[in-house]
């Protein structure tokens, strides 16, 4: 079979598989905590690696050595996820609280802040926690059917072909989410702030509800 098709149906599949609910609410709410394109864009690279990588993982294990994956591990993922999405919207609106009521005396170290061009320690925890929402997702559900894909592929060059060309569609599609949400919100932030507050506060209950649902929706089956 000619690599072409399987370059475009790998890299089309990756893209619309980043815009799924349960990874747009994660890579949204982790885009909204902090604003600046440059921060949002690594923050949908390194949820599209670690997606990537757990995909690959999995792929390889199933191809190289035969191994068949119990269903409840995709179960137990995909609750794994649920929680994790419950915790991030959890965690994000006691975070704005918590910036509500430092803000009254804190606005010459914000402004400080917003013009630092280093990477804050912030902005490396929020970086680490898109790849290991990514991970997880990768090995939820939702990974599962991409790894059947890449596995029924019919030789070992279609199945690696496949495989990058999905994890490159997954890291533009997400990086482009998370871009355009830190644009936008950096933006709203700078002309509307009582707006930006309530960009951030829709994504983080966004991300519990649809956190709530993926695990109610897993456990009922």
């Amino acid at each position: 079979m000619s690599l072409f098709p399987i370059v475009g149906i790998g890299f089309l599949v990756g893209f619309r598989h980043a815009f799924e609910p349960d990874h747009l609410a994660a890579v949204t709410t982790l885009a909204m905590r902090r604003g600046g394109w440059s921060h949002s864009a690594r923050l949908g690279v390194a949820w599209g690696l670690g997606h990537t990588v757990s995909v690959a993982v999995v792929a390889t294990v199933l191809i190289l050595l035969g191994i068949r994956v119990p269903e409840r591990f995709y179960s137990t993922a995909e609750l794994g996820v649920a929680a994790l999405l419950v915790i991030l919207g959890v965690t994000s609106l006691w975070q704005e609280a918590r910036r509500h009521r430092a803000s009254l005396g804190s606005a010459h170290v914000a402004a400080h802040e917003a013009r630092d061009p280093h990477l804050h320690p912030g902005e490396l925890r929020s970086t680490s926690r898109a790849l290991g929402f990514g991970v997880a997702h990768g090995l939820a559900g939702s990974g599962a059917v991409i790894v059947l894909l890449v596995a029924a592929a019919t030789s070992l060059r279609d199945q690696v072909t496949y495989l990058g060309a999905f994890g490159i569609g997954t890291i533009v599609g997400m990086t482009g989410v998370s871009l355009l949400t830190g644009i936008v919100t950096g933006a709203v932030a700078r002309s509307h702030r009582r707006a930006a507050v309530s960009l951030r506060v829709g994504a983080a209950v966004a991300s519990t509800a649809v956190g709530l649902m993926l695990g109610w929706t897993t456990l009922t089956g």
